[in-house]
């Protein structure tokens, strides 16, 4: 097995470690840092913190399973659609459209987002009808995400990720010195623990979602010039650091600032002045950026599902062909009675024509409907308790239970541990799922 891996890992060129960290850590903390203050007011603050690195454990083993299963894949091609190929093939489309719908429904987010700040921030547009400031800002806005979404692959979006992160610093050294220099009045009611189990599920999805960044984990593995699980564990690790470390500080600092008077965006919740309005600036700095990555995995998504209509929609003798051609792994006895794993040469092709064509389409649909809906939160509740869970939990999971030691007639004790973690976590996934739909749906 190690003779196979390593020659996995043999990678000329590619992102190095630090952009990959700086890709990772931009991923994972973006507009939920903001919310964590929220959480904590009816969380309290042990049980808040609990929670945090509890999700922080979850989707921490969650990303180090991709890593791990990636190794089953030909390098350079480790996707969610190949995994579910040699593991779950008739699930692989379903779960690229939950995929697909809970990133792309997180971009359109972010552009109602900056539709709804901006008027707020810059009150006054000379010639322009305040009715058509929106329209202005989300016009505005398209001469940052055009260029950025037709870049192919998230290292080329370092340096944006970079200028994301240095608006999330700002926002959180805000709120900490908010919190020490103590200008705002102390009222609202701070708490230990949460005073109902009803509250604790109203915020729950705020602080498990909040790690999600396993829908582009796959692409920084593809893109890594160092792909060994070594490297790729060490980026974890500082990632998931990084990120909780923020979650925390701000959550814990903003929530002792407000108590309960906290509302669900901490920034909107301190009185105007410079510094507010130069944190509301880095809000929407942080989204349009943000909005590439999300288009990102949302796109190779779609591209799985029209591969896998356009394979699947022929007749009878070409599908019978097709599954020929493109059979995925099988086991091999070698000497020894040992078993080698031969990989899948099967991936989804992904032209230039068709890359373009996807992110224009994204693109419009996108615009039109930050333009024209009022607001689709229940809808985006919905899709995130399923996508982010699948993404996150569920199907690292499932590839983890069913692909680790599977090349060895005898496991090793770490790999069965491995193995039944996987196992864990994918009833984890599943617990958190029915919780945060139960939040979504039923809770007033």
């Amino acid at each position: 097995m190690a003779g196979v891996y390593n020659e996995l890992n043999q990678n000329v060129g590619g992102a190095s470690s630090i952009s990959s960290s700086i890709s990772l850590i931009k991923t994972i903390i973006g507009a939920g840092l903001l919310s964590m203050p929220l959480a904590y007011s009816t969380e309290g603050i042990i049980f808040g913190t609990i929670i945090i690195i509890i999700a922080a454990l979850t989707s921490g083993y969650g990303l180090f399973l991709q890593c791990y299963v990636s190794k089953y894949i030909p390098v350079g091609h480790a996707t969610f659609f190949n995994l579910c190929s040699i593991t779950y093939p008739h699930l692989s489309v379903i779960f690229d459209i939950a995929i697909a719908i809970q990133c792309f429904g997180c971009a359109v987010s972010y552009l109602v987002l900056i539709r709804d700040i901006m008027p707020g921030i810059i009150t006054s547009l000379p010639y322009i009808k305040p009715e058509y400031y929106s329209t202005f800002w989300l016009i505005v806005s398209l001469f940052f995400t055009i260029p950025l979404s037709f870049l192919s692959n998230l290292d080329s979006l370092k340096y944006t990720s970079i200028l994301a992160l240095i608006a999330i610093f700002y926002m959180s050294i805000l709120v900490v010195v908010h919190y020490f220099i103590q200008d705002i009045p102390r009222e609202g009611i701070i708490i230990l623990m949460p005073t109902s189990l009803t509250n604790v599920f109203s915020t729950f999805s705020i602080i498990v979602f909040a790690f999600t960044g396993h829908q582009n984990m796959f692409s920084i593995i593809n893109e890594a010039k160092d792909k060994s699980l070594i490297n790729l564990s060490k980026l974890i690790n500082i990632a998931i650091l990084s990120s909780s470390l923020s979650f925390i500080i701000v959550g814990l600092t903003g929530y002792l600032t407000f108590g309960s008077n906290v509302n669900g965006n901490i920034i909107l919740s301190y009185p105007n002045g410079l510094s507010t309005t130069i944190g509301k600036l880095c809000i929407v700095f942080m989204i349009t950026f943000s909005f590439p990555l999300m288009l990102h995995p949302a796109r190779i998504s779609i591209n799985n599902i029209y591969y896998w209509i356009k394979t699947n929609l022929r007749n009878k003798e070409e599908e019978e062909e097709e599954e020929e051609v493109n059979e995925s792994t099988t086991l091999l006895n070698t000497e020894n009675d040992e078993t080698t794993i031969i990989k899948s040469n099967h991936f989804v092709p992904f032209s230039d024509e068709s890359f373009k064509i996807i992110t224009i389409s994204l693109l419009f649909i996108g615009y039109v409907l930050a333009l024209s809906v009022k607001s689709f939160a229940l809808v985006l509740a919905i899709v995130g308790a399923t996508g982010s869970t699948a993404i996150s939990f569920i199907l690292p999971g499932l590839f983890g239970y069913k692909l680790i030691g599977s090349e060895s007639a005898d496991p090793t004790i770490l790999e069965k541990i491995f193995k039944n973690l996987s196992l864990v976590l994918t009833i984890w996934g599943v617990l958190v799922m029915f919780l945060c739909l139960y939040s979504s749906t039923i809770l007033p």
